[in-house]
């Protein structure tokens, strides 16, 4: 919005090069300098998002931030050329008084982006920790269609193999059964391409049937390795065919000529939201008929595909199996490989003919550390489904990021496209490859790789570690970043000190030196104290720690050790967390329930003076829908919820007015408890889910979810 009313206006653009020098940062290619500036939007404004306007002095210190700024003045609010005029004058006649401010800016920066782990202190390692962050995760547990949390729904690949980890080391079959169920559902939804294989971005929906379309690498990575630990541990054919179908997708459109690994594939063809994947009724007859019909029927169905803001709308549905493939086999009396033949038929003829469509935009370029968790993928399919060809891709893969992604020194590259390769790399980057290239001489035995690996392991130790408080930077030192951050936080990928962290365990397996353990282990103490506040948004660093502490007891107890602080942290919560403004509690109709009967369960949401969360469903796309769900270990299902009428709201970050909700919120869903109940179970625990984005009038906040338990009386 801001690009096409301000930035193309000529006026504008004219009174901004004439007093400025203008920078626009891709947050894709510098995350390192965006996080920079949005810490100081923060720390200025109290609030941030995106876009973000900052003003520097020449030395790129910020000494004023805010977010959107209109083509006019809005009461309380100037329009950019206001601003514009402010900061110049600003500058040319107030320079004392700017200095100032970017000076105590720049330190509220920097102390902002390195205190909280000195604040947050450490923790012993304990397998408390993991311990903590299974039952977290239980909490969270959707029982019905697997996943954590509520809508919009995102795979988490790297829950998994986690939770795998610690089935095995306690033998407590609630991991186990959370990963198995939740991996059949997705691989079941139209989030997995059941026509081309792979996964899409994200389900929209809580029960993975309508995805965001769009198709990345790091996800194809993450889940063929979660599918493949499930395959390893249950011995179930359907995981090894999930990952088969990953990798046969990563090799037909994500592979470049030389063995490189693309990045992304587009959600939109012309404009209109998963185009190319839908089908229709009409399409689906006239390609199979008789008996393939009637089984294609028993087992997929169309799930409606809603209406994306900003985009056309497809003609068709997304593509769904009914049930998980090893249901559908036994409702149809069949055997699993007998059924996988029939359907592989007959959805080989549906990719002949969605092949003749319009190909979304495939982004062609190659991201080092995606190619990194990609390598790693393809190895160890190699080597666990003793398939040489997955291990020939990883070996090309790894050869072509060896050649093309190191500068004249050795060192790693982030990005090459089109011959020509450019930005130094992150440390995540070099996590990411240096764990790749150990699981490809893992497969292979062959030295070249192990020998990358710890060259490469050498200099980012050298170029990000942190000698005098531990833990690796983000991004090396630049003359263009004035501050740089470290942390453990998990988002769609891991972070790359949790990443490191397993690498660096791997290579002490796989070179007996000491060295690499005890980097590893001061690198899980410097973050120990965060992670233990907050064990699930630092998923990937707790399974590191489980790593090294795992050892199985006859009882399958964990040790006995020093139990750290597991609450979440006490702080109050940073600006940008939307929790720092909705209080969220609930409440069930009445205390004792009955089996077969229904009941209510109110959430109340108490959103702060000047601030409101988006109504369900959502105004746009870049809006996150406030959704609530009912969750319990009792057979309790939510049979509808129903959201208030919301408020129209113009705000500045939406051409169009948005629907919004304000004050108190409640919201009701109609509940019931399945008959039978378990023998002996006379008590239980609702839980309440919500997920919410705060916004001001200007920006919005990162969004929040909340759990709130119940307890209530089973009645017989």
């Amino acid at each position: 919005v801001m690009e096409r009313e301000v930035f193309e206006n000529p006026e504008i653009a004219a009174l901004m090069n004439e007093h400025f020098i203008n920078i626009k940062v891709d947050r894709e290619q510098r995350p390192d300098i965006d996080e920079v500036y949005m810490t100081a939007t923060q720390l200025m404004t109290q609030h941030g998002g995106w876009p973000m306007s900052v003003f520097l002095t020449p030395d790129l210190k910020p000494f004023f931030a805010g977010t959107y700024f209109g083509p006019e003045d809005q009461p309380g609010r100037p329009g950019f050329p206001t601003l514009l005029s402010a900061m110049s004058d600003a500058w040319a006649n107030r320079r004392g008084e700017v200095n100032e401010v970017s000076e105590r800016a720049i330190t509220a920066v920097r102390s902002m982006l390195l205190d909280s782990l000195k604040r947050a202190g450490t923790a012993p390692l304990a397998l408390a920790i993991p311990d903590s962050a299974v039952s977290r995760l239980g909490a969270s547990f959707d029982e019905r269609w697997g996943g954590f949390g509520v809508a919009p729904k995102f795979p988490q690949g790297f829950n998994y193999p986690f939770l795998l980890a610690v089935h095995e080391r306690t033998g407590d079959s609630k991991p186990l059964d959370m990963t198995v169920r939740s991996l059949r559902l997705m691989a079941a939804g139209g989030m997995y391409d059941h026509v081309g294989g792979g996964f899409h971005r994200y389900s929209t929906d809580g029960q993975w049937k309508v995805p965001h379309f769009e198709k990345m690498l790091y996800n194809q990575a993450q889940l063929s390795r979660a599918y493949l630990g499930a395959y390893v541990t249950t011995g179930d054919e359907a995981f090894a065919d999930t990952v088969r179908g990953i990798l046969r997708y990563v090799d037909e459109v994500m592979t470049g000529p030389d063995g490189e690994l693309y990045s992304a594939l587009d959600a939109e063809t012309d404009a209109a939201e998963g185009a190319y994947y839908v089908w229709n009724r009409n399409e689906l007859t006239e390609i199979l008929e008789g008996d393939d019909l009637a089984l294609f029927d028993k087992v997929f169905t169309l799930a409606e595909v809603p209406t994306f803001p900003g985009h056309k709308h497809p003609d068709g549905g997304a593509l769904h199996m009914r049930k998980p493939i090893n249901e559908l086999a036994n409702d149809l009396g069949m055997e699993y490989p007998a059924l996988r033949v029939r359907l592989d038929d007959i959805l080989a003829r549906l990719k002949a003919v969605r092949d003749g469509r319009e190909l979304p935009h495939l982004d062609d370029k190659v991201i080092a550390g995606w190619n990194g968790l990609m390598i790693g993928a393809y190895a160890e399919a190699g080597r666990a489904l003793d398939e040489p060809a997955y291990t020939d891709a990883a070996r090309q893969a790894a050869a072509f990021l060896l050649e093309h992604l190191r500068d004249d020194e050795g060192s790693l590259l982030r990005v090459w496209r089109a011959g020509v390769s450019e930005q130094p790399a992150f440390h995540e980057d070099y996590a990411f490859v240096v764990q790749g290239l150990a699981s490809l001489f893992r497969t292979t035995e062959e030295q070249e790789w192990l020998d990358a690996a710890t060259d490469l392991a050498d200099r980012a130790n050298t170029l990000f570690w942190d000698p005098d408080e531990g833990g690796y930077y983000f991004a090396v030192e630049a003359p263009d970043l004035i501050a740089r951050s470290k942390s453990a936080y998990d988002g769609a990928v891991p972070s790359g000190n949790s990443a490191m962290a397993h690498a660096l365990l791997d290579l002490a397996e796989l070179t007996g030196e000491v060295r690499w353990q005890r980097r590893a282990v001061e690198t899980l103490e410097t973050f120990s104290g965060v992670v233990a506040g907050a064990p699930t948004s630092h998923l990937h660093m707790v399974h590191a720690m489980e790593r090294i502490l795992a050892e199985p007891t006859t009882s399958g107890a964990a040790a006995d050790v020093d139990l750290p602080d597991l609450t979440e942290p006490g702080a109050a919560p940073a600006p940008l967390d939307s929790s720092a403004h909705v209080k969220i509690t609930a409440d069930v109709e009445r205390a004792t329930i009955r089996p077969g009967e229904t009941f209510t369960v109110r959430i109340t949401l108490d959103v702060a003076d000047g601030w409101h969360v988006n109504a369900n469903p959502a105004s746009a796309e870049f809006l996150i829908a406030t959704t609530a769900d009912v969750r319990s270990e009792l057979p309790i299902e939510a049979e509808r919820i129903d959201y208030p009428a919301p408020k129209r709201l113009r705000a500045a970050y939406s051409e169009s007015e948005i629907d919004v909700y304000e004050g108190r919120v409640e919201i009701v869903a109609t509940c019931r408890l399945a008959e039978p109940v378990e023998d002996g179970v006379s008590k239980g625990v609702i839980r309440a889910l919500v997920a919410f984005q705060a916004c001001d009038e200007q920006s919005c906040l990162r969004s929040a979810e909340k759990i709130v338990e119940i307890p209530v009386e089973v009645a017989r």
